[in-house]
């Protein structure tokens, strides 16, 4: 079952990485420009993630079948939370090991995730991806402040209370709050499908931009063997396994398989992409943290397999 599943997951993480890897040659053959893909990426945040929220929330999200839904915020901050405990013992709460610190432990929450869950959980992506927005209503608030001072590497770093307002994080508040108070009956179901269709593309594009982002990182600033090996370290073998135990020793198994499994994908999941723009727009060593970022994503493709592969031979 081991290999059978790690071939499974792989199979998906690897068309994941074809359509990413033609999108970094695009961008490097300057076939397609790096303000393209700024605007691609804009109107990606602005307009498709939020309908795919928004219409994935009112059709999926039933509180009173859902009653453990607060879970998964809790679940965001938490695993982030156990990033930063061990990053900062393993870099011995070293300022300069700052930005490592961010990348060991703010995972990328949606997109990666979204598509790997849409590849294997087709029958089931409603709800997988309802799980997804609901964790970032932890995660969000966590990255755009303790990241962002983090990955500046300045202890000064203002944080401001319009970086919390995304189109996303505005997108699952309205749509939570709309089911919570069933102010979502009053939305005619043309609307909900429209939102629907434009949230369809949302997946594509993201695994579209993701790969353009990365594969326009330049590898001129390698960083240390010993840093690159800690940074892994903590993403791909001390989170996983933490996260691993505890989703085993209650056994959330039994009564929320999907939810284990999407918490396994989140846990070994490679840093969050946004760093990076949270560094281009707050100051910070861009190259430096751009290489960091594209080994670990080269090491996330043989590590999620392994431990997706690991926690479905253990629970069957």
């Amino acid at each position: 079952m081991f290999i059978q599943t790690g071939i499974t997951v792989f199979s998906a993480i690897f068309q994941l990485l074809l359509i990413s890897l033609v999108a970094g040659i695009l961008v490097r053959k300057n076939v397609v420009s790096k303000p393209q893909i700024k605007i691609l990426s804009t109107v990606t945040i602005n307009v498709f993630l939020p309908c795919l929220i928004i219409a994935k929330t009112l059709i999926r999200f039933q509180p009173e079948n859902f009653t453990n839904w607060w879970i998964l915020p809790v679940s965001g901050i938490l695993v982030v939370l156990i990033g930063l405990l061990f990053s900062s013992l393993l870099f011995k709460f070293k300022l300069d090991k700052n930005p490592l610190i961010a990348l060991s432990s703010i995972q990328n929450g949606i997109y990666i995730v979204l598509p790997i869950g849409q590849i294997l959980f087709t029958d089931q992506f409603d709800l997988f991806s309802l799980n997804c927005f609901l964790l970032v209503l932890g995660l969000n608030p966590l990255m755009w402040s303790v990241g962002k001072v983090l990955i500046s590497g300045k202890k000064d770093s203002r944080i401001h209370w319009k970086d919390f307002i995304t189109p996303p994080l505005v997108a699952i508040f309205i749509s939570v709050i709309a089911v919570l108070t069933h102010l979502s009956s009053f939305i005619p179901n043309p609307v909900i499908a429209s939102m629907d269709l434009l949230g369809q593309a949302t997946v594509p594009l993201a695994v579209f931009i993701l790969g353009a982002t990365i594969g326009s990182i330049s590898l001129k600033n390698m960083p240390s063997i010993q840093d690159i090996l800690t940074v892994a370290t903590v993403k791909y073998i001390l989170v996983p396994t933490t996260v691993f135990a505890i989703l085993y020793y209650w056994d959330f198994h039994i009564s929320m398989p999907l939810f284990c499994s999407f918490m396994m994908i989140q846990a070994a999941a490679p840093p969050a992409t946004n760093l990076i723009l949270i560094v281009e727009n707050y100051g910070g060593d861009t190259q430096s943290i751009s290489s960091m970022m594209l080994i670990q994503y080269l090491i996330c493709i043989i590590a999620l397999p392994l431990w997706i592969a690991a926690w479905q031979s253990v629970v069957g």
